[in-house]
């Protein structure tokens, strides 16, 4: 992997990267923004698209930023990579109209072009967007406006998601270009190019046939997107580069974790409408890394990769156990209650390692994912005490009581229901698809305890599975395995202290438990086994007709790593990031969806494919219908986007 010296250091490896949230100039970023928005007319806009000279560069020339990655020393401001490209982006949000990176990039250090490229293009899909929201909801079709009708709501909620994603590509450049990487900033850019394109198209498909005249605002800045998706290099010849070096590194994963150590003294906003903070690996992060894959690499040894491809749904309670023992469940929770007092990062560094090495997980998923952090939030003192060590040891495994008969996507129409007796509740009703309830030993239960419409009246209750007159029916997967059941409840008593929460407020606790479970990295994951597979199988010799392929795998991964981090520090300070955790599983869910059709592609390159990898493509292709339905359907991710946009 090449390497190029950041602007002001003798080169990324002489000495460890420094930036603290003083150190990014949020003061210069927005009088820079003010400057950018007062100058950037649309007649200046029209001079720039017909490529002639544009007025108000002499001012902007005037404030120095021109000077931004000039050290100090010789004169320059000597900002920080992350201020500079936000800075950029900023310049972006406004049209973009002069050669402001130009200006800016080091000689001879054309990364740098990449990276304010990436910001710029960031900025750009941000006022697309918000011209399109502005748009469809001022504009009237059928008697109510365009934003009303369902169909134009994923369609906004698409570019939503890709405009978060280009916001993020940002923050992996800005990380790359800190600790003087090249592969970063190729990936960010390449993602952010395809976003780009992405918004543009659907931009112009809402607006209609007013969308594509010089009488709306609109070609003003698509016009832009459009030319600085191939600055730079454009998103396929990008993709190619990033696919050689994978393959000649051999493994995808490895290959997206070679990261700089930057030692962050705190997370950087990224600053968009959408929050994903800038988060890099540091040295304390990357020795655990190397402490999980160490134990996976002996703990699975032997385990074939048809096998590890289930790993969502491999059962082991004694693997459970081991990472029970080695703390690696319930991290972040207090030590009196079983946990580790680790950071959210922490424990993302475990769960993708987990994820992407193919581990057996299934066992203690749910209840250190999400019903033991809803504990800590809702619970009392006595359940948190009896369930969470429990949890924190590996041999309590919780499932899921959400979807039933009548109630999958539309939650709130669930009829399960407590009646209030003497001493506590007693349960009447049936739940649906729940993974893994004849091996867990008790339930999040969400039902009716009161009365009111849909989302009211709804409590959650610590059912265990073994109480009287509960009843399982298995349910066998389209690979004739069992995972779902159909679980019934009939006349199914609970003491009072199973209440979680208040009485009533079950779907706002239920929300947040779904933010949970829609944020971490096995939205993106859960077939990653195949691609290293067939990376393996192509090898560093595969025709250059792989190489874009899984180049464009390699960026949409580093990307919503990032995203994934993002969340996480969310999370850490105690944030809900429901918005954008729709947008992370919308977004990987597609991932995972395209692994195993790239793999179809590209196996007619292989003359005598490996065994190995033609079973994990066949077991792959069965598990990759269920990624866009579990843990909320593709559609219904795409209503709550929309809702967060403001548009439902």
């Amino acid at each position: 992997m090449a390497d190029f010296a950041p602007v002001g250091q003798e080169s990324w490896q002489a000495r460890p990267n420094r930036f603290t949230m003083a150190g990014m100039d949020n003061m210069l970023i927005d009088q820079t923004a003010r400057l950018f928005a007062r100058e950037a007319t649309d007649e200046r806009l029209r001079q720039a698209r017909a490529g002639q000279a544009v007025g108000g560069w002499a001012d902007i020339e005037a404030s120095g930023v021109g000077l931004a990655l000039v050290p100090e020393a010789a004169g320059g401001l000597g900002l920080d990579a992350i201020t500079v490209l936000a800075i950029a982006r900023a310049h972006g949000r406004v049209g973009a109209p002069w050669p402001l990176a130009e200006a800016i990039a080091p000689p001879g250090q054309a990364q740098w072009g990449a990276a304010l490229a990436t910001a710029e293009i960031a900025g750009l899909c941000e006022a697309v967007m918000a011209l399109t929201l502005d748009w469809t909801q001022t504009r009237q079709q059928f008697g109510k406006p365009l934003a009303r009708n369902q169909a134009v709501q994923h369609s906004l909620a698409q570019m939503a998601a890709e405009t978060a994603a280009a916001g993020a590509a940002v923050g992996l450049a800005g990380l790359g270009c800190l600790g003087g990487q090249i592969m970063p900033v190729t990936a960010a850019k390449a993602r952010a190019s395809e976003a780009a394109g992405i918004v543009a198209a659907l931009a112009h498909q809402l607006h209609g046939a007013i969308g594509v005249t010089a009488e709306h605002r609109l070609h003003l800045f698509t016009r832009a997107l459009w030319q600085k998706r191939d600055a730079h290099g454009g998103e396929h010849a990008l993709q190619a580069s990033l696919g050689a070096n994978l393959l000649a590194d051999g493994s995808a994963w490895r290959f997206a974790t070679a990261e700089p150590l930057l030692d962050l003294d705190a997370n950087l906003a990224s600053g968009d409408r959408f929050r994903f903070p800038v988060v890099g690996e540091n040295p304390e992060r990357a020795a655990l890394r190397r402490e999980v894959r160490a134990f996976l690499a002996e703990a699975l040894a032997g385990l074939p990769a048809p096998v590890r491809a289930h790993s969502w749904n491999g059962h082991d309670p004694a693997f459970s156990a081991r990472l029970g023992a080695r703390g690696w469940l319930g991290m972040t929770w207090p030590r009196a209650l079983g946990g580790q007092e680790c950071s959210a990062l922490d424990r993302l560094v475990v769960i993708e390692e987990l994820l992407a090495a193919g581990a057996p997980v299934a066992a203690h998923w749910i209840a250190d994912r999400q019903t033991g952090p809803l504990l800590l939030k809702f619970g009392t003192s006595e359940q948190q005490a009896r369930q969470l060590p429990a949890i924190a040891r590996g041999e309590l495994f919780a499932c899921i009581g959400m979807s039933e008969p009548g109630a999958g996507s539309d939650l709130a129409a669930l009829t399960t229901r407590a009646q209030a007796v003497d001493g506590g509740w007693r349960i009447t009703g049936t739940k649906l698809w729940t993974t893994y309830a004849h091996k867990a030993h008790m339930m999040l239960l969400l039902c009716r305890t009161g009365e009111g419409l849909r989302h009211e009246g709804l409590s959650q209750l610590l059912v265990p599975m073994d109480s009287p007159g509960i009843s399982i029916r298995p349910i066998i997967d389209l690979m004739g395995e069992h995972h779902f059941n159909e679980v019934h409840f009939d006349d199914v008593f609970v003491p009072a202290e199973a209440l979680v929460g208040a009485e009533g407020n079950g779907w706002a606790q239920v929300m947040s438990e779904l933010a949970y479970e829609r944020s971490g990295p096995e939205r993106f994951l859960s077939t990653f086994v195949l691609l290293e597979e067939l990376v393996q199988a192509l090898g560093p010799d595969a025709p250059a007709s792989a190489h874009a392929p899984i180049g464009r795998l390699a960026a949409h991964l580093m990307v919503l790593r990032q995203m994934a981090r993002g969340m996480a520090a969310l999370l850490e300070a105690g944030e809900d990031p429901a918005l954008e955790a729709a947008m992370v599983k919308d977004l990987g869910a597609t991932f995972e969806q395209s692994i195993p059709e790239v793999a179809r592609s590209l196996l007619p390159l292989l003359p005598e494919p490996p065994a190995s990898l033609i079973a994990t493509l066949e077991t792959t292709i069965h598990i990759a219908p269920m990624v866009s339905l579990r843990g909320g359907t593709r559609e219904i991710l795409r209503g709550i986007i929309a809702r967060g946009l403001g548009v439902r």
